[in-house]
């Protein structure tokens, strides 16, 4: 390119003399002079012009061949290499799939087992201190878990499951929770909507190295009552859809939160992004999508509450239940001083509701997520509505 304009400018001076030279042989007819300095200036620019492109094609067809990669060799071909070797490379989102084998019959059982006792509110039992130290030990650690049928996937959880095991504590106790970490990456815990001091606040500078553990220690407060959440404070989005995270739930220092309350169930959604896609697909009540999640059986006439909790890293949910209008009481461990008749309850990331109603309709009655599309299981050809919903039975 530079060579060109180079020898274009050459050209123009050179038509330049000719102009003068030319004017001055015909001096006596001025503008007979200029028209034919300019005939001769055209036609040398006209054969300047083809040289240039002749020359400029010659050099491209004897010029080296190009060394990049050849057009039909950067079509992306189809990868050989398996899902579970480039899940090892971190290139792959979410959790991967096991063996469809992977489980017993009787663990997956058990594991339903573990969704059921924590609707029950059915709590861990904690090692008693010699000062009066209520000790809970949490150990995360990496779980094969089953979702619904032909499908199991490598997680994570607190004690072998997920949601991790229920903690229930009441006002004035002092807590001590050992977290104790198996798996192959730091993590940590946060505790949300308690007022610990801000080394137990779970900080990703704080986090726990793998094999080693960490002591959180703090006294309960007033202020803590009402329904929370446990989860892990380390890489969040990432290892909380993996499967850590629990609940908690703390008492008045005498009697329960709720004396008035016939029964009691506690929900804690959760998510999975399965399949390697980069967004939650699979969606959960304690640990597991419909058909698995427990059904709640209420006898007719009972007054219920409902403890709901939004373990979703990335997506709010909309809870539902037919056939009721329920009372919103409270958000976040704090009581309404008004409750809010409802429908539909909407939950943010990390978010807690506790709702309330008297089961005056006999029959089953569906619970479930209203943004539709997470109440689908993928890859999941048997069962027809599934993940973020489930049963409540009246009696």
């Amino acid at each position: 390119m530079i060579q060109f304009v180079g020898a274009l400018a050459i050209v123009f001076i050179a038509g330049l003399l000719i102009l003068f030279f030319i004017i001055r042989i015909f001096k006596r007819d001025f503008s007979k002079g200029v028209k034919t300095a300019s005939i001769v200036a055209g036609i040398l620019v006209v054969v300047f012009m083809v040289g240039a492109e002749i020359g400029l094609s010659a050099k491209v067809s004897n010029a080296e061949p190009s060394k990049s990669i050849p057009a039909k060799e950067t079509k992306q071909e189809k990868s050989t290499i398996s899902p579970e070797l480039l899940a090892s490379y971190g290139d792959m989102p979410g959790v991967m799939d096991a063996r469809t084998d992977a489980l017993t019959k009787k663990e997956i059982e058990q594991q339903k087992k573990t969704a059921k006792d924590m609707m029950n509110e059915k709590a861990m039992a904690p090692k008693l201190l010699k000062d009066g130290t209520k000790q809970y030990t949490l150990t995360a650690n990496p779980i094969i878990w089953n979702l619904y049928e032909q499908k199991n996937v490598n997680a994570s959880g607190y004690n072998g499951q997920t949601s991790g095991p229920l903690i229930q504590v009441k006002v004035g106790d002092k807590v001590r929770i050992v977290l104790k970490n198996k798996l192959n990456e730091p993590t940590s815990l946060r505790f949300q909507g308690l007022s610990v001091p801000k080394q137990m606040g779970g900080l990703p500078d704080q986090s726990v190295k793998p094999g080693d553990s960490k002591v959180y220690e703090f006294t309960v407060t007033q202020d803590m009552v009402g329904t929370h959440d446990y989860f892990s404070g380390t890489d969040m989005d990432e290892q909380i859809d993996y499967g850590l995270h629990g609940a908690l739930i703390v008492d008045p220092a005498k009697g329960k939160e709720y004396p008035d309350a016939d029964v009691e169930a506690l929900f804690d959604i959760g998510s999975f992004k399965v399949d390697q896609k980069f967004d939650e697909n699979v969606f959960t009540l304690n640990g597991k999508p419909s058909p698995n999640s427990p059904n709640f059986y209420i006898k007719k006439g009972q007054r219920v509450v409902v403890r709901l909790i939004n373990s979703s890293s990335e997506n709010y949910h909309a809870m539902h239940l037919h056939g009721y209008t329920f009372k919103l009481i409270s958000e976040d461990g704090h009581h309404l001083k008004k409750p809010m008749p409802m429908n539909v309850v909407s939950l943010a990331p990390e978010e807690t509701a506790d709702i309330e109603f008297i089961a005056n309709a006999p029959g089953t009655w569906m619970f479930h997520c209203h943004i539709l599309d997470h109440t689908i299981n993928p890859d999941d050809d048997v069962d027809a509505m599934q993940g973020l919903m489930t049963n409540f039975i009246v009696k």
